[in-house]
């Protein structure tokens, strides 16, 4: 009687655990389509010519500097190349959002990849992959945060850039044909 109680006792332990894996992987199958989500937005900001502009935009602010020599500079020229300046700094700061989202994303892709085959396997601790998966969650969450951030500053950046571009484009100009 007692081995049969047992037994018992064992396969309900077992169907447990098998419902709890299968969660687990359907958590963690959500989880990987989130990132690749997230890489898709991130591939549809990347398409914008933020990394053209940055590189137009340098090459103009040397140029100012360059030819500026000792020329009086009025204050209303002189706050829009600061703020110039300002979307420059901010649109580097954009691709320094990219960078960390690809990153990011395919270091979560990777965990992803190894916490579904050590379950599909029961390696490691067992009461631990909550954690692990809640962890993963975490960054996932971190990783569109982190995209939709991008998106507005560049948004915001581009906007502000196109409004003050050809003026500072004109200056750079004639300052160069002196």
């Amino acid at each position: 009687m007692k081995f049969f109680i047992f037994i018992a006792l064992l396969i309900g332990l077992s169907s447990c655990h098998d419902v709890a894996k299968k969660q687990q992987l359907e958590e963690l199958s959500i989880l990987d389509k989130r990132v690749d989500h997230i890489q898709r937005e991130y591939e549809a900001l990347k398409k914008d010519t933020v990394s053209e502009m940055i590189y137009t935009m340098k090459e103009l602010k040397y140029s100012v500097k360059f030819h500026i020599e000792g020329d009086t500079l009025s204050i209303d020229m002189a706050k829009k190349l600061d703020k110039y300046n300002r979307i420059y700094k901010k649109l580097c700061l954009v691709e320094t959002y990219g960078e960390k989202i690809l990153f990011g994303s395919q270091n979560v892709k990777n965990s992803i990849s190894n916490l579904t085959n050590d379950i599909k396997n029961g390696d490691g601790d067992r009461s631990n992959y909550d954690k692990f998966l809640a962890f993963e969650m975490d960054k996932v969450d971190q990783l569109q945060q982190m995209v939709e951030d991008m998106s507005k500053l560049q948004k915001e950046n581009i906007r502000a850039y196109l409004n003050v571009k050809n003026v500072v484009e004109d200056y750079a100009a004639t300052l160069a044909s002196k």
